[in-house]
């Protein structure tokens, strides 16, 4: 496993808990969100555990069944880390990337 990749793990439970947590703040199931969004709610729990890799559509459905703006997915100071902390951690995994990687991650950011 490259480094990059351990962070990209990373990154991926955060998103998955920041999710979670959206999702029970709207008192929603993992099984309605998921048949909103036109996904199985099996996919759905390996999103919000960080180990299955959504789509930028999936992301963006997700988005839209809980009525908030796709970038609020990945505020992840509401899971206890500062801006400044999240800044870091991206700026360290990207260091750590090959450059496909690092291509492919910036294709994503500017696609947001």
């Amino acid at each position: 496993m490259t480094l990059c990749y351990k962070s990209l793990m990373d990154e991926a439970r955060l998103l998955g808990a920041r999710i979670k947590q959206l999702r029970k703040k709207r008192h929603l199931t993992q099984e309605g969100l998921a048949e909103v969004c036109g996904i199985h709610y099996k996919f759905l729990g390996g999103i919000e555990r960080g180990s299955a890799n959504p789509t930028l559509a999936v992301l963006r459905k997700i988005a839209r069944a809980m009525n908030v703006p796709l970038a609020e997915l990945f505020k992840y100071e509401f899971l206890g880390l500062s801006p400044s902390q999240v800044r870091k951690r991206l700026a360290v995994g990207i260091k750590r990337c090959e450059d496909a990687e690092a291509l492919w991650l910036y294709r994503v950011y500017r696609s947001l």
